[in-house]
């Protein structure tokens, strides 16, 4: 009897043994994924910091280049629907998202690279009745490209 005892202690010793092993384990891979975890959250902001950053610096350079195209159309208080959807659909993740789109004024026709978005919502709204005093000009060479996640014409 006591020879069963002995070896039932032993197991049950063994076993605990066994299972407070394991929850060390769980909590030292729970520590380390927490850890993991903050430092791949932090990474993230600053990559959408820096993507932002980037994005900013383009914005400008797209207003500036409507301008150019309707000088006469101020992007602050009066945008025609064409150009606002212009603006704010030109971001991609692949070329695949990008399409040229051929733009109607009141006076000419420009072609502009877009994503697909905006290339529907492009089909969607009327006539714009702003007058263009020329288009941006592309060499024969030019192709569709998404270069920092915002499609472009080179």
């Amino acid at each position: 009897m006591v020879k069963w005892l002995v070896i039932t202690l032993l197991a049950i010793v063994v076993f605990i043994t066994l299972l407070l092993g394991l929850g060390y384990l769980l909590k030292e891979h729970e520590v380390a994924t927490t850890q993991l975890k903050q430092q791949l959250d932090q990474e993230r902001a600053q990559q959408k910091l820096r993507e932002k950053r980037k994005r900013a610096k383009f914005i400008p350079a797209i207003e500036s280049s409507l301008h150019k195209i309707a000088p006469n159309v101020a992007v602050k208080t009066s945008n025609s629907a064409k150009q606002k959807i212009l603006i704010e659909n030109l971001t991609c993740a692949s070329t695949k998202q990008c399409v040229l789109v051929d733009i109607e004024f009141a006076d000419l026709t420009c072609t502009f690279a877009i994503n697909t978005i905006g290339a529907s919502l492009l089909v969607k709204t009327g006539d714009d009745v702003s007058s263009v005093g020329k288009c941006p000009s592309y060499s024969e060479s030019s192709e569709l490209s998404c270069q920092l996640n915002i499609c472009t014409y080179q």
